[in-house]
Order: structure tokens, then C-alpha cells, then sequence
């Protein structure tokens, strides 16, 4: 089964909250489900939907669920279905099925920029379509990195945060995929420092196609 790389801080939050939705939960059955603390119930819930909307970039079903069942009503709040969303959304987010918004935005974002290096390619200005690619790239893994906690400097170049990436510790890239991205570090250097650029079309067009592909996979759908 593929690896599945979530955010450990998301994780502990849904359990966090989970864990105290079960604690109010009891306190409400104790009292015939009558709300005891308003104040209580409203930060937990808007802490709920906080989380919850960091896992989409824009319909968010959890969202629409969680605040269908989470309102007050005649001093009733039926916390066990509230519950429900948030343990099924966390399920999902373990499985990779729920998407992180940070990584979403991060995936539009560098798609963009290799629109431009696929422009530029198609102009035949090569070097330039390489280097754009490189720095999508680098910039794409560099957010990877941040949401699983990894310490990214200024300093850190792309081999750098490729090295980083494929300890065996965070296994987000194996061995092969760290030598094939190693591979596009070399062209984009090549291109951003001058001196000879031996490659031809086809092979800038593959760099950007590896590089579109990597941060689909590390920063889109996962």
C-alpha cells in the first residue's frame, strides 16, 4: 500500500478535539442533553469547523455537514452527530482521502509556474523554461517538507531538501525518486549558471513533465 503523508499537527488536533467533543458529550447526557456551557460548546465547535476547513480548497463536505448538526437548538445541541463528521473526517484525512489546504494552494500555485516554463519552452527559450522549472521544484518540495516538520533554511538548496526528504525517518521520497529529481537539479543548474546547455527540446520538456508530476503527487491529491 502507498505511503499515506499527513500533517502530524492536523492529526493530534482532530484527536485533541475529538476527545473533548466526547467529554462535553458525557457532561450533556448527564443533564438529559441540555447545553450547561455555552461558552464551552461554541469554542470547541469553532474550533472544530477551523480544522475543518484547512482540508479543503473549496466545497468542503465536512464543513456543510459539521454545521448542519452543529447548531443549538431549544438549548439542545446533538453532539453525537457533530462527533460523527469529525471522526469521519479524520478518517479520511489518515487515509489521504480529505486534502490538505495548505498543499492545495501550494500545487495551484507551482501548476502555474510551469504553465510559464511550458510557454517558454514552447518559444524556444530552453534555458529559461528549465530554470523556472527547477525553481517550481524546489519551491514545491521546500512546502512538502514544512508540513511534516522538517527544518528548510534559506540556505537549502534542491539537493539539500531532496536529501531530506528520502531520511528514512519521513520517507516521503525513496532512493529512486530522490536520483530522477537529482537528475532535474543538474539541468536547472546547468541553466541557471551559464557555460554550455547541452539539451535539447525534448529533454526540458520531460524535466518539466517529471516536475508537474512530482508535485501532483506531494503536494495535490495524495
Amino acid at each position: 500500500m502507498t505511503n499515506v503523508y499527513t500533517n502530524p499537527d492536523i492529526a493530534e488536533r482532530f484527536e485533541e478535539l475529538i476527545l473533548e467533543g466526547e467529554r462535553q458529550r458525557s457532561e450533556q447526557e448527564a443533564h438529559n442533553w441540555e447545553v450547561r456551557n455555552p461558552v464551552e460548546l461554541t469554542r470547541w465547535t469553532t474550533s472544530c469547523l477551523n480544522l475543518l476547513d484547512k482540508l479543503s480548497i473549496s466545497t468542503n463536505r465536512f464543513v456543510t455537514e459539521f454545521e448542519l448538526y452543529g447548531r443549538v437548538k431549544n438549548n439542545n445541541f446533538n453532539m453525537g452527530l457533530a462527533l460523527g463528521v469529525l471522526k469521519s473526517a479524520k478518517e479520511e484525512y489518515l487515509l489521504g482521502l480529505a486534502v490538505d489546504y495548505q498543499l492545495s494552494v501550494s500545487a495551484s500555485v507551482f501548476s502555474s509556474i510551469l504553465d510559464e516554463a511550458q510557454y517558454l519552452l514552447s518559444k524556444g527559450y530552453l534555458r529559461a523554461s528549465a530554470v523556472l522549472a527547477g525553481a517550481a521544484l524546489e519551491e514545491g518540495l521546500k512546502s512538502r517538507a514544512r508540513v511534516v516538520g522538517l527544518e528548510i533554511t534559506k540556505r537549502d538548496t534542491l539537493d539539500p531538501v531532496i536529501d531530506k526528504l528520502k531520511q528514512n525517518d519521513v520517507g516521503i521520497l525513496s532512493e529512486f525518486d530522490a536520483k530522477r529529481l537529482k537528475s532535474i537539479t543538474t539541468i536547472r543548474n546547468d541553466a541557471a549558471h551559464g557555460g554550455e546547455f547541452p539539451y535539447q527540446k525534448s529533454q526540458v520538456q520531460e524535466m518539466i513533465t517529471d516536475v508537474e508530476k512530482t508535485i501532483n503527487r506531494l503536494l495535490g491529491y495524495r
